[in-house]
């Protein structure tokens, strides 16, 4: 895996904050487009009521009508239908049904989509970055537009931001250099997630569309697109995610390097666990006998 410095960074102006009165105009093109859209933004969601509602109207905010909004619903038993139907003249395709997960969902999604590039924002998350002025930026040759992501704790200030220019396929292998509420996939290239991976499928995708087309054909936008609430269920599920990305690094021929992380995080967490205890124990009886 050599370094390509080739790949185009882009440093956008300071945006124009978009107003609360702004945004698509409710049925003035759902279900009505003449044309491709140049950007599907698609939103999966099971039982999110509570945070749905902000995503859409981030979106919905958006003084772009060159827009596609997908929400595909994993049947939800909350109030999640109410907020996706008060929405509904805003939103060109909704459904809600059983699915096998989140990637199985994003792959629906993918399937009815019609813009030239996807965008993926989960519920909860928040589009930030105004599109009109990222229009200009997707020419025919990017097969991947990415920039950062505003990485927020759950009361909903700022922990850092996330995303940097790839300047290698090993940094993907390697970690999470980026978010991918913050990646603008071209559909005709994306393929579709591989649902055996449960947590870092969008990775794996990302990874494989670099490694396919080149980094030359990816393009860094240095500026902010999206918030996400770190927290989510990668950080709930830490065994499987670390299971998932051994397999992920071994399949990416990293085998050494996916065997010294794998023993590294063994030992943090069995090993070094277990020796603090031990010492607190220690420090515990000291403190009795004095």
């Amino acid at each position: 895996m050599t370094d390509n410095d080739n790949e185009e960074v882009i440093s956008l102006p300071v945006q124009n904050p978009l107003k609360e009165e702004e945004g698509r105009l409710p049925g003035k093109i759902v279900h009505a487009r003449l044309k491709a859209p140049l950007i599907t933004i698609i939103t999966v969601v099971y039982n999110g009521a509570e945070c749905l509602r902000q995503t859409i109207e981030s979106v919905i905010r958006q003084q772009y009508d060159d827009l596609e909004y997908i929400i595909i619903d994993g049947g939800s038993t909350d109030s999640t239908l109410d907020v996706i139907k008060s929405y509904e003249n805003a939103v060109d395709y909704w459904v809600s049904e059983p699915d096998n997960g989140i990637y199985d969902a994003m792959n629906k999604g993918i399937a009815c989509s019609s813009g030239r590039y996807l965008l993926f924002l989960n519920a909860g998350d928040m589009l930030v970055a105004n599109l009109s002025e990222l229009a200009s930026l997707f020419t025919q040759d990017c097969v991947m537009v990415y920039g950062k992501t505003n990485m927020l704790h759950p009361d909903g200030t700022l922990s850092y931001v996330k995303g940097k220019p790839l300047k290698s396929l090993g940094k993907l292998v390697r970690g999470t250099p980026l978010c991918h509420q913050a990646i603008f996939y071209r559909r005709d290239a994306i393929g579709r997630y591989d649902t055996r991976y449960t947590i870092i499928a969008d990775r794996v995708l990302t990874y494989e569309l670099a490694k396919r087309h080149g980094l030359a054909r990816t393009r860094f936008v240095n500026t902010v697109i999206a918030d996400y609430y770190e927290g989510g269920f990668s950080r709930q599920h830490e065994q499987l995610w670390r299971a998932e990305e051994f397999q992920f690094q071994i399949s990416a021929g990293c085998r050494a390097f996916a065997g010294y992380r794998r023993l590294s995080w063994l030992y943090k967490r069995y090993v070094a666990q277990a020796v603090r205890r031990l010492l607190r124990g220690k420090n515990n009886e000291d403190e009795t006998v004095r």
